[in-house]
């Protein structure tokens, strides 16, 4: 199927034909004309414009193929010099685009990073669109096993090795630094005030099983048994709720005062707790046993694999989501990373140093390859093939070449018969 350049290549051959075929007619028609003066220009306008559209005629065809298919010498030039014009190309190419004072030049006139961090900010959206539509496959592609083997490797082998009680005294040193630990009891006293209003019933229930009265009351000789469950479940539920009210009225009290001996009394613990797990042997070799309980549990040998799945599950569901929290983190990410570079001109002129360091090194490194390439790509292709899409290319504008020399030739077919009328 003829394509649209072809199409045009061959439409503006026929016109340039035709321009000859013109002027031939012109010129046979000028020997049946009388012998006049205007007669003599016209003719001598067609015999110079034949000759000239024929001769540019010639010179076009010979560039990609023997004139009338005549092995004329020196025609059909480019699919004989093919390897000529190879290494010709290469060098071309090589010497003006990638030569390293041409690629500085350029490179140096362009703020690449403004540039960059202009274009990751309108794209910031699509960017972290694209980078979570391919995270759940990069995870599948994932050797779970490998995954659960790794986290078994830095975290569970990690804690066998970490001595929990000093780390556990730490951390609860951590806490309750400054007045932190003020929070921490206040926290604990409301966690208590809210586990004694939500365990309200079983408290009824202790109350009442510590009250000595039996569920039911005899009177001796009297055959009558008297039912005291009722007043036994009474009397402990008044009991619980006066003591619920004591305790949250004390925990109340403890809460809004910072001096309470209550509350001096439990900080006094934290610290003293954290400072025993911390030095005391024995919290030491406690907290080893715990730790080792709690790895021989055959639960936690499956736990890696657990978080692993669970990872992946909630980064699987996240990424499924147009609004999904870490499409929203890269894409945040992204402006606030382009902001900073557009804004701080520092970092821009860092950024455009190492990208033209790293572009003239790669270019200085590859050069050779690019020549070889192109010298071998053209080398490679078949003489015919090269002018056909040499041709292809140009042969429209040579066409241009042909008409301008039938014009030109036969203007100047008519300046020389003026000039030769005038002796």
């Amino acid at each position: 199927m003829p394509t649209e350049k072809s199409a045009e290549l061959r439409k503006m051959q026929r016109i340039a034909t035709a321009a000859v075929a013109v002027a031939f007619a012109v010129l046979i028609s000028t020997l049946f004309m009388p012998d006049v003066v205007w007669v003599g220009y016209l003719r001598a306008f067609s015999e110079a414009a034949v000759i000239g559209g024929l001769a540019d005629w010639f010179a076009v065809t010979a560039l990609f193929r023997h004139p009338l298919g005549l092995p004329i010498p020196h025609t059909r030039i480019l699919p004989r010099g093919k390897n000529r014009i190879a290494r010709s190309l290469s060098h071309f190419v090589v010497s003006n685009f990638l030569s390293r004072e041409v690629v500085e030049r350029e490179l140096t006139k362009m703020d690449l990073s403004a540039r960059g961090a202009e274009w990751i900010t309108t794209k910031a959206d699509e960017l972290s669109a694209r980078a979570t539509k391919y995270l759940p496959r990069f995870l599948n592609a994932l050797d779970d096993e490998d995954i659960t083997r790794f986290l078994e490797t830095q975290f569970i082998d990690r804690i066998r090795n970490i001595p929990i009680a000093p780390v556990a005294g730490k951390l609860i040193e951590l806490l309750t630094s400054g007045d932190k630990h003020e929070r921490i009891v206040d926290d604990l006293l409301a966690l208590s005030g809210e586990s004694m209003a939500e365990n309200r019933d079983m408290l009824t229930n202790l109350i009442r099983k510590e009250i000595p009265m039996p569920d039911s009351f005899s009177v001796p000789g009297i055959p009558i048994s008297l039912p005291m469950g009722s007043v036994k479940d009474k009397l402990a539920g008044l009991i619980a709720e006066e003591a619920m009210k004591r305790i949250l009225r004390t925990i109340g009290e403890v809460r809004e005062n910072p001096d309470h001996e209550i509350r001096i009394r439990i900080q006094e613990r934290i610290a003293r707790l954290a400072a025993d797990l911390k030095e005391s042997p024995d919290m030491l070799l406690r907290g080893e046993e715990i730790k080792q309980e709690f790895l021989a549990n055959p639960n936690v040998s499956t736990y890696a694999a657990r978080i692993w799945t669970e990872i992946k599950n909630a980064i699987e569901e996240d990424a499924a989501r147009p609004d999904g929290q870490i499409r929203q983190q890269i894409a945040n990410g992204l402006r606030r990373a382009a902001a900073q570079v557009s804004g701080d001109e520092a970092i821009r002129e860092k950024f455009n140093t190492g990208i033209r360091v790293t572009v003239l090194h790669i270019i200085s490194d590859n050069t050779p390859q690019v020549s070889r390439i192109i010298e071998e790509t053209v080398a490679r292709w078949d003489g015919a093939e090269l002018a056909h899409k040499l041709e292809l290319e140009v042969g429209r504008d040579l066409q241009f070449v042909r008409l301008n020399g039938t014009l030109v030739g036969g203007l100047l077919g008519v300046m020389l018969h003026f000039v030769t009328s005038l002796f």
